[in-house]
């Protein structure tokens, strides 16, 4: 399943800054969890890139 999300660029770069910092400060536990959060973190990145090079900002 997709789930499609629209927002600010401002809200993306937040959003993909938090979930690395959940990655990176990782407490341990679940190592579903874990890969779910590097997954997203990968995901989020690559659309804030998409995104600043769709501006021309990059």
């Amino acid at each position: 399943m997709v789930t499609t999300l629209a927002m600010e660029a401002d809200a993306l770069r937040l959003l993909q800054r938090v979930v690395a910092d959940a990655y990176d400060n990782w407490p341990g536990g679940d190592a579903n969890e874990q890969a779910c959060l590097l997954l997203m973190k990968n995901q989020l990145y690559a659309a804030l890139m998409d995104h600043l090079f769709e501006m021309g900002s990059i």
